[in-house]
């Protein structure tokens, strides 16, 4: 055994990070009769976080390379502040070694495995040939030394196509690429080389075995002061995007005896290998009965809920525990499991335009009246927060624990339908589909679910269902404009709606979220006396797509209850904006199932201006990386313009139209505002006058 560090009471504990995971925690520390402190940058002032916590330093910056990840600023905090303990959360620092260092070299305790340990397994290739030697199985593998051609052929001939390209140090996919064949493995090493220099500091790259929808499966370990290492058993993290994952599950469902045997029998020995303390996590790639080592990350992995869902286990308390020097005493044998425990991760994004990240401010976010039983929503925002484009877009994980995989799905998909989430795109809609899916109750999720089911990608309401929200929100509109005119003392000759013949139906035309040139057209009234039935049709673009009645309209401030042909409607209305706004407000209807965003048509529709005019515009602030075409250029639909990064990803922003450059209004390092224009294009050919135009321009914007 190893001989257990001195006892060292933490007292104080700095959280050198933002968001959920800092007042996850706090939550914790709290508990145990910790003081803590914050760190925040200059976005954050007002987060949660901030405000939870007993004391909060400013990191006096924007961007997270000024904040979280300044080593210096975090240090200065805690010895401003008298902390005695650092926990780095994850993402960020947390897998720093040279952060774990200088906290350690500055008299702190370090809530975390050895600078050591953070080594051995932060270069993947260092990790692979230590776990090796441990017995944990691999995929082939070789690494890439140098720049001779005919070297990098012999190693993948050794390793088999296709494979990954992937990044010795970090992770999150970036530098990664799949190569089918040789033609093709020069470039994808050059490029991610490049992308690794770049994202990591560190150009090195190796050549992996690429498997075919693997499952990609994890093992929670954790390792005591006295050098014992234990596990809490499996998770399954299959489903993902961008090599991110977004439904996370315990225990790992229709694993074999033998392969669970073999999975936790691999991920202790890999964390032996390396003398771990504290939580960590071991992950594999799982092809029919056969794992594979993929990595080894040495923190507290953003899925740690179900985990402690399942075995009873407060993971944060154990790391505190273990790094203040006690011996804790594990035992294999103790830990056990109940249930089944499911998380989904909620991002601000918008799964059906490739994940593009969605900012601004959150209008409302709750979960439904009477729907929070047996529900934890982990989160570090609330309704009139903002979501910023300088950090990662998740805005909660929502985690459900129940005596079976089945009830655990359906509780979590009936939390996510009830839930009220307006003001920006989210992937909601998505996860309720994957979770209602068929082929994820049959247990056979894998890495390219997405891929496989692309339409849980662009799940949303029904026609039907959109149409009902367009009627509630119309009644509460009127009503809305009703009780502002009363309350403004005006003669009911005047109020909204108000018409000389008694019998003339009210109009209210609506544009749906998603489908922008989509315009739905709600015909109702006149409105209904008591009990009375009232007539009602539903257009769209013109074309009448429904027309009935509704009866028993009750619409009390945002609440509209009525029966529409038969079928009972109870809707929660939520208006953002003013409703005489020319350009429309924004309407969010909900039921206990499905929300629908809408937005007001005005009646008599603005000038678009000159229709010729064509460009990009930025989908978020950001920075632009690269601009690829000059002025004068002809481009071709599809083709791209610029590309900018924004919330940890890389976006490249393309033309829409076959035409000229005609202007470029941004260059490489110029930080951009959303729906900025970027590049300006002319339809058709290239227009004798664009260079005039251009010239134009660049005078105007000198002056």
């Amino acid at each position: 055994m190893t001989e257990a560090p001195a006892r060292r009471p933490i007292r104080t504990l700095l959280v050198a990070n933002r968001g959920e995971i800092a007042l996850r925690i706090f939550e914790t520390a709290q508990q145990l009769g910790l003081s803590t402190v914050a760190v925040f940058a200059e976005a954050d002032q007002f987060a949660p976080h901030v405000i939870t916590a007993d004391q909060a330093v400013p990191l006096e910056g924007v961007t997270a390379a000024e904040t979280y990840l300044d080593i210096d600023k975090i240090l200065a905090a805690a010895h401003r502040t008298g902390a005695d303990a650092v926990h780095p959360g994850y993402g960020f620092l947390a897998e720093s070694a040279a952060f774990a260092r200088a906290v350690i070299d500055a008299g702190l305790t370090w809530v975390g495995p050895s600078p050591e340990a953070i080594d051995a397994m932060g270069n993947k290739v260092v990790a692979k040939a230590r776990v090796a030697e441990a017995g944990v199985p691999l995929l082939p593998s070789a690494t890439i030394d140098g720049d001779d051609a005919a070297a990098w052929a012999a190693a993948a001939e050794q390793v088999g196509f296709p494979l990954l390209v992937k990044a010795a140090a970090g992770g999150g996919g970036k530098g990664m690429t799949l190569v089918a064949n040789a033609e093709a493995l020069a470039d994808a090493i050059t490029s991610a080389r490049r992308t690794a220099a770049s994202a990591f500091g560190d150009p090195s790259v190796f050549l992996e075995r690429y498997l075919e929808r693997p499952r990609h499966v994890e093992v929670q370990v954790f390792g005591d002061a006295d050098g014992t290492v234990v596990h809490y058993f499996t998770r399954d993290c299959s489903v993902q995007r961008r090599h991110q994952k977004v439904v996370e599950e315990a225990p790992a469902p229709g694993l074999s005896d033998a392969l669970r045997d073999r999975l936790h029998t691999s991920a202790v020995s890999a964390a032996r290998s390396v003398d771990y303390r504290g939580a960590g996590t071991v992950e594999f790639l799982v092809a029919g009965d056969e794992c594979y080592f993929l990595e080894m990350n040495t923190r507290l992995q953003v899925e740690h809920r179900v985990t402690e869902q399942i075995c009873g286990v407060d993971l944060v308390e154990l790391q505190l525990r273990v790094a203040a020097g006690e011996v804790l005493g594990l035992s294999q044998e103790s830990i056990t499991a109940d249930g089944h425990a499911i998380e989904v991760r909620l991002y601000a994004e918008d799964p059906a335009n490739d994940f593009m990240p969605s900012v601004g401010t959150i209008d409302r976010f709750d979960l439904a009246p009477g729907e929070a039983a047996g529900v934890r929503c982990d989160s570090g925002v609330r309704s009139g927060d903002d979501v910023s484009p300088h950090f990662d877009p998740m805005l909660a994980k929502v985690v459900v624990h129940a005596p079976t995989r089945t009830a655990a799905a359906g509780r979590l998909a009936r939390a996510l339908r009830a839930m009220r989430l307006h003001g920006l795109i989210t992937n909601r809609d998505s996860l309720v589909a994957v979770l209602e899916h068929e082929a994820f109750a049959a247990g056979h999720a894998h890495t390219g679910f997405f891929d496989d089911h692309p339409d849980t990608l662009t799940a949303a309401p029904p026609a039907e269902v959109v149409q009902r929200h367009a009627i509630a929100a119309a009644l509460a509109l009127r009503a809305r404009r009703d009780a502002a005119t009363t309350s403004a003392g005006l003669p009911k000759v005047a109020r909204a709606g108000w018409r000389n013949v008694g019998a003339a139906p009210a109009r209210q035309a609506f544009a749906v979220a998603g489908s922008p040139d989509e315009v739905l057209e709600v015909v109702y009234g006149p409105p209904p006396r008591s009990g009375a039935r009232m007539p009602v049709a539903v257009t769209r673009d013109g074309n009448e797509v429904a027309a009935g009645s509704a009866e028993g309209v009750w619409v009390n401030g945002d609440r509209v209850e009525m029966e529409v042909d038969g079928l009972r409607v109870n809707a929660d209305v939520n208006v953002v904006g003013d409703l005489d706004d020319p350009g429309g407000c924004r309407v969010w209807v909900n039921d206990r199932r499905w929300q629908t965003e809408l937005r007001t048509v005005p009646r008599f529709a603005t000038s678009s201006g000159d229709a010729s005019a064509h460009g990009p515009s930025a989908p978020v602030p950001g920075t632009v990386v690269a601009v690829e075409v000059t002025v004068g250029d002809t481009v071709l639909a599809g083709q791209t313009l610029v590309v900018m990064e924004a919330m940890k990803m890389e976006h490249r922003l393309t033309a829409d139209i076959d035409g000229a450059v005609i202007d470029v209004l941004v260059a490489p390092g110029d930080q951009v505002d959303a729906r900025q224009v970027l590049v300006v294009l002319e339809a058709g050919p290239k227009s004798d006058r664009s260079g005039g135009i251009a010239a134009q321009r660049q005078e105007e914007r000198q002056r």
